[in-house]
């Protein structure tokens, strides 16, 4: 390779078009990351040049002050020459280096429009010329913009490099694209600067267009021959925005594809284009982090085709991994992970009145994410009886609600459910609600083994739930306990559970109206009584909060006030039970009854339930 440190008039002063590869990430940059820094830059510049110039006399002195000022460097780009016929243009592609170069035609533009808006004409053919290549080597009209752009983003690029024009149609960029909004920022923070400070605008635009054609330098890295575009891509990939996974992913596997001859912009078009589209690209919850959900569901792919964790940090490497030892041609994986992305949206988003639909809000609500390759293997599988995939899906809830509410590790639940994936491609699809429930009826061992009634109730009524377990997962635990009372079925609404609040029966300050048996030492009651208001048995759910006097109010009122605030079927049964008297005793009994409940919920493992 060859580097050089160019200025943006050696860039594109002369007559090329720069190509994003259309299988490249779109335009990314913000404003506060990356426009506001570089404006700040910027006008450092223009201020220096602008106070050594302030003396010059003549051209020649001007010209020295120049020379004299420190010029400002924006980074690295990185070129490869494509082979164009030698009457048309020159043209390269950007193997990194994209977001800066279309940044720079983006304040080009709004320098172009501020000088225009102004009436300096001077200034705005001076910027013309390092935006438009010269119409007599172009056959088409976007022929003439120096820098093109990926699909997703070339309509707004369009309109952005040519609103001064004019014959175009646009009369404001208002729209909330990424590209207009950079082009707005550049455009309004260039006219207030422009038009403030004692020296006249003229000068401001002089100065600041002299800045952007000597004194804005970049690295530009030009590939040879032997240069592996790929690697050198990849080493680069973390200045400016670091590029995600799915981005390494996407140009790996389309270089690919054109080493196996197969058209890489036909395979992106068809397969791909999708994921160009932002709500690819925010961030969903991956266990304790946030990442995009992109890269997400390309973890989730890679673990079912590969049977083995695939880990965030290193989801590269390991899609590089399997690409060199599949079999698979680029265009069968493509079509694959595009057939999964669309399972991976619905039941990301599913019926909400269906037990599939119930199932996913509470996993969303226990915030774990590693039953997903064995759901996405499930419900991309449609031979699967809807029967066995509905059983499927219980038993899975039933064993993660279970381990929670006896309180035991989710530490090895990736190996568990890889494990399980295993098995389901050795097994006949037809059954696969019976081959998950044999799954884990199968386990033994302390990190994988399903919870039977006996260790569900003595946890429930014995071990602290408030503080240990989130709110929300309370709430889903009683709300889905009130449902089962109810004997609604799935029809009832989902968000059943958002509105509630977590009541504790006997109050978390309870000294004052709540005074102790006085049969034993007052500090082992007292420590019994600590223990016990944080249990199960002692929490329910309201669908108002009560007023805090009546929070921590004596027994008899606080029962009048549950019954003045709630609908729910699971506090009337308690009012009703135990009307004269609560504490550490009927506390154990409630956490009995909840466990019971529970049980009819989520069945154990050796009920009849899963043998229908």
């Amino acid at each position: 390779m060859k580097a050089d440190t160019l200025d943006l008039k050696d860039i594109f002063r002369k007559d090329t078009r720069y190509v994003v590869p259309r299988f490249q990430r779109p335009y990314v940059w913000k404003e506060e990351e990356h426009w506001k820094p570089l404006w700040e830059d910027l006008q450092l510049v223009v201020d220096e040049l602008m106070d050594r110039q302030a003396g010059a006399s003549n051209q020649i002195e001007r010209q020295e002050a120049q020379q004299d000022t420190s010029p400002h460097f924006l980074g690295a780009i990185v070129l490869d020459q494509q082979s164009t016929p030698t009457q048309k243009l020159e043209t390269r592609e950007i193997i990194d280096g994209q977001q800066r170069l279309i940044t720079l035609q983006v304040l080009l533009s709004a320098v172009h429009s501020v000088a225009t808006d102004l009436a300096h004409e001077e200034s705005a053919s001076l910027v013309e010329k390092l935006m438009y290549n010269d119409t007599d080597l172009t056959t088409t009209d976007t022929d003439r913009l120096k820098v093109w752009p990926i699909e997703a983003d070339q309509d707004a690029f369009i309109d952005v490099l040519t609103f001064s024009d004019p014959e175009s149609e646009h009369s404001e960029l208002d729209g909330d694209d990424n590209l207009e909004e950079c082009f707005r920022y550049f455009r309004d923070e260039i006219r207030e600067w422009a038009e403030s400070g004692d020296e006249p605008t003229e000068e401001h635009l002089d100065a600041l267009v002299t800045t952007m054609w000597h004194l804005l330098r970049v690295v530009v890295i030009d590939l040879e021959s032997n240069d592996d575009a790929q690697v050198i891509f990849e080493t680069l990939n973390a200045r400016g925005t670091p590029l995600l996974a799915a981005d390494l992913i996407k140009n790996y596997l389309f270089r690919e594809a054109t080493i196996q001859q197969d058209d890489p912009g036909d395979l992106h078009d068809k397969y791909w284009k999708q994921f160009d589209e932002d709500e690819w690209r925010v961030d969903v919850s991956q266990g304790r982090l946030d990442r995009p959900k992109i890269d997400v569901f390309i973890m989730h792919w890679l673990t079912i085709e590969m049977s083995q964790q695939v880990r965030a940090k290193k989801l590269f490497p390991a899609f590089r991994k399997y690409l060199d030892r599949t079999d698979n041609s680029v265009e069968e994986i493509v079509k694959d992970i595009d057939y999964y992305a669309s399972i991976y949206e619905t039941i990301s988003e599913p019926d909400r009145g269906s037990r599939e639909g119930i199932f996913f809000h509470r996993l969303d609500i226990l915030d774990t994410t590693t039953p997903y390759p064995v759901l996405l293997w499930i419900f991309g599988h449609e031979d699967i009886p809807k029967e066995q995939r509905v059983k499927a899906v219980e038993a899975i809830e039933s064993w993660l609600m279970r381990r929670m509410l006896s309180r035991l590790t989710s530490k090895n639940y990736n190996k568990v459910f890889i494990e399980l994936l295993d098995e389901l491609k050795e097994r006949d699809s037809e059954y696969v609600g019976d081959v998950v429930v044999e799954f884990f009826r199968g386990k033994e061992g302390e990190s994988d083994y399903w919870p039977g009634n006996d260790k569900l109730t003595d946890s429930m009524v014995n071990k602290e739930y408030w503080a240990v377990i989130n709110q929300r997962r309370l709430k889903m635990v009683f709300a889905a306990i009130e449902r089962e009372l109810r004997n609604t079925g799935y029809s009832e609404t989902v968000e059943f559970t958002q509105d509630l609040e977590i009541e504790h029966i006997l109050p978390q300050k309870w000294s004052t109206h709540w005074s102790l048996p006085g049969d034993r030492p007052a500090e082992v009651e007292r420590m019994e009584r600590d223990d016990a208001k944080d249990r199960i048995g002692n929490l329910t759910i309201l669908t108002d909060k009560l007023n805090p006097s009546i929070s921590n109010a004596a027994w008899d009122d606080k029962r009048e006030a549950v019954q003045e605030h709630t609908v729910l079927r699971l506090n009337k049964h308690l009012v009703t039970n135990w009307p004269d008297e609560w504490n550490e005793d009927t506390i154990a009994e409630r956490g009995e009854w909840l466990a019971k409940q529970a049980s009819e919920v989520w069945p154990e493992p050796g009920s009849e339930y899963w043998d229908r």
